[in-house]
């Protein structure tokens, strides 16, 4: 019922016409089919009323459609911003980045969340140290301006082989650093759930040289241990750091990581390392609300201060925010002082008559846009009281109402409430953040109050999800130093219409959850987060109920078989998944090599005849890099007649095709057919090429 379109219903001519050929069933002796005919008016307008009631019926309305789904734990999605990381380039000196600090991409604009200084520190060498001591410069993946691959933990990625970065200068006690790696096989592996790995290929410690030697420090890790292009998010907090000299004379300050626990599928290859970024959003701030605690003096770095539209808000003895006036300090006086000592650089001034709290002082700025439009209106009691703001895109984490109530004393207090908030006396409201629709389901104490626009920012959804290497322009400042993003942007979407949730949800009933055929274990298993796999094939055995799964990972070593990490992963995977009657088993692969024995003539005057006649066989043959999938017939016929084709080639004279392992691929015929679980290799290729027949 939920998806019923109204244009499946019989139109009203239909039914009309339907029962117009059912009269004389009833009365014969009614022959007068005239629309003046009364008998006909009052047919017309009973089906009228019944269409009316079906459409009613069967239309749900999209807030009636939401609810039943949400039932069902299905939810819309909100406007997201997208997430970018930025470096800066020819920063000599290090300069502080204000919060909401605007960076545009054409249309687009990036916002930082909080203040930053960036530019202080750089990474000047990587190196990797095997447990013999051996050292390896890394550091040509340190420039742009040449893509090469490197080993980290070296070819075979052995537990005890260490890498090190070396940066200019100390991270200070306490302070945060992004790094960002880039790996070279990143499309291989199956995407994670939220950028988090929960398998461990590689465990990694990580450690800063401090003057108490190495000391561990605290790493989040969106690499799965440099398996996957991701962020290094450290925190310092090790001590002092020193400078580390290596046995090659370099010196610096370091992080080392150690190989600790190594159960890589594809040995870490990585082409690219950036350190000391920050984060930007893809929005557009067109208010904003800071909070701080009290003092008598606050400094502020906002650009958006700049056009002069803000307002302050103080808390008071009595736990109530009442507005500040700027103008000199005076005892018993709401007013504030404010110096502006730059651009964007402002210090506020306050009295002592404040209560003491971390939330005790409201600075609220707006644009001039906003400042036009930022009064909403009046809240008059009733239930689901609706407002629009004429702002569409909104960020709903962003988005907050200033609530001005008039106080016995005709003073006026406020209060800041954030959307779906619940609770005795509170304002409960929700927005629409795509439309800018807000429905305020309960005033709360707030009756008769007016409500404005507090917090709001904007944003383009998936738009902002942009590639790599973009160069971005700081809004407001002319500087020589360039932004640009290592990294592809993420995150970013649109919000959900309820259209798009039904579709959500129905995508998720067709969705297999339950494996019943063949190829939805296929499916499934070439799409376990975090994995590498190249081909899959699952089979069953006649009149028995067990499916065999085998498959082959991605690797640079060439032919692989299943790990017990892989086999432990699948397995768990599938076991949740499978028909309780079912029973599921892993096969290892089987790689066949096949030998070719013949004489090809070929015709005179055409070059690389040899190459050319191999490179087919070779491609043929190539089940592993090939579209073919395990146990996929190799007709003979077929590659027969493919050589005899080529334009260099006159006739085949002598040909055949022979599997090296007869366990695991049999002749049928003259065709190879290979077990489910074996893949076909080239082998031994006994060709002569000739270009003439001796009589």
């Amino acid at each position: 019922m939920i998806f019923t379109q109204e244009d499946k219903l019989d139109s009203y001519d239909d039914i009309m016409e339907r029962a117009k050929m059912q009269i004389p069933l009833y009365c014969k002796d009614w022959t007068n089919f005239h629309p003046s005919d009364p008998g006909i008016t009052i047919l017309e307008n009973l089906f009228a009323v019944q269409l009316n009631q079906q459409r009613q019926i069967a239309s749900v309305s999209p807030e009636v459609q939401e609810k039943l789904l949400n039932m069902m734990n299905f939810r819309r999605q909100n406007n997201k911003c997208a997430r970018v990381l930025l470096q800066t380039l020819n920063a000599n000196e290090p300069f502080l980045i204000p919060v909401n600090q605007r960076f545009t991409l054409g249309d687009l604009s990036y916002e930082c969340n909080r203040q930053v200084e960036i530019g202080g520190n750089k990474i000047i060498g990587l190196y990797s140290i095997s447990k013999a001591g051996e050292i390896e410069d890394l550091s040509l993946i340190l420039y742009d301006e040449m893509t090469v691959d490197r080993y980290p933990f070296g070819k075979d990625a052995k537990e005890g082989m260490e890498f090190y970065f070396c940066i200019e200068n100390p991270i200070a006690q306490g302070e945060d650093a992004i790094f960002y790696i880039r790996q070279s096989h990143n499309e291989w592996r199956n995407p994670t759930v939220d950028r988090k790995f929960v398998n461990s290929f590689g465990e990694i410690k990580w450690e800063a040289y401090t003057d108490k030697g190495f000391a561990p420090i605290t790493v989040h890790d969106y690499t799965g241990g440099m398996v996957a292009s991701g962020e290094l998010r450290i925190k310092q907090n090790a001590g002092t750091m020193q400078e580390y000299k290596f046995e090659n004379g370099k010196m610096g300050y370091v992080i080392r990581g150690t190989l600790e626990k190594s159960n890589y599928d594809v040995v870490p290859v990585i082409n690219g390392v950036y350190g000391f970024l920050f984060e930007v959003w893809q929005k557009s701030t067109e208010s904003t609300c800071l909070t701080f605690a009290k003092e008598k003096e606050i400094q502020l770095y906002l650009d958006l201060l700049e056009e002069g539209y803000f307002r302050v808000y103080c808390k008071e003895k009595d736990g109530k925010y009442y507005e500040y006036t700027a103008g000199e300090i005076e005892s018993g006086q709401r007013t504030f002082d404010v110096e502006h000592v730059g651009y964007g650089r402002f210090i506020f001034r306050f009295s002592n008559q404040i209560a003491a709290a971390n939330d005790s002082i409201k600075i609220v700025a707006y644009n001039e846009k906003m400042m036009r439009h930022y009064k909403i209106g009046e809240l008059y009691g009733f239930d689901d009281q609706e407002f629009d703001i004429n702002i569409e895109n909104v960020v709903k984490e962003s988005f907050s109402l200033l609530v001005e109530t008039e106080e016995p004393d005709h003073s006026f207090s406020y209060s800041f409430v954030k959307p779906d908030k619940n609770g005795e006396g509170v304002l409960n409201y929700s927005i629409d953040e795509n439309v800018g629709h807000i429905v305020v389901h309960d005033a709360g104490n707030y009756i008769n109050s007016t409500i404005y626009i507090c917090g709001c920012a904007v944003t383009q959804g998936e738009k902002g999800n942009i590639l790599a290497g973009k160069k971005f322009k700081p809004e407001g400042y002319d500087s020589d130093i360039v932004f640009t993003n290592p990294a592809p942007g993420e995150g970013g979407r649109a919000g959900e219409t309820v259209k798009e949730l039904s579709n959500r949800f129905l995508g998720d009933l067709r969705k297999p959850y339950t494996l019943v055929r063949e190829r939805d274990y296929e499916k499934l298993v070439a799409e376990i987060p975090e994995l590498c796999i190249k081909k899959v094939h699952a089979y069953k055995e006649e009149n028995k109920n067990d499916i065999y799964v085998t498959l082959m990972p991605y690797s640079d070593k060439g032919c692989q078989g299943i790990s017990n990490l892989y086999a432990e992963i699948i397995t768990d995977y599938l076991q949740s998944r499978r028909m309780l009657t079912t029973r599921v088993s892993l096969v290892q692969p089987v790689y066949v090599p096949v030998d070719v024995h013949g004489t090809i003539y070929v015709k005179k005057n055409y070059k690389d005849c040899d190459g050319v006649i191999k490179n087919l066989l070779l491609k043929a043959l190539d089940y592993v890099n090939g579209n073919q999938n395990f146990g996929e017939t190799l007709s003979f016929h077929d590659l027969f007649h493919d050589i005899e084709k080529l334009d260099c080639v006159d006739f085949v004279y002598d040909f055949s095709i022979t599997p090296r392992d007869r366990a695991h691929a049999k002749l049928s015929g003259m065709d190879i057919v290979p077990n489910p679980n074996a893949l076909l290799v080239p082998g031994e290729l006994f060709v002569d090429i000739e270009t003439n027949i001796e009589e």
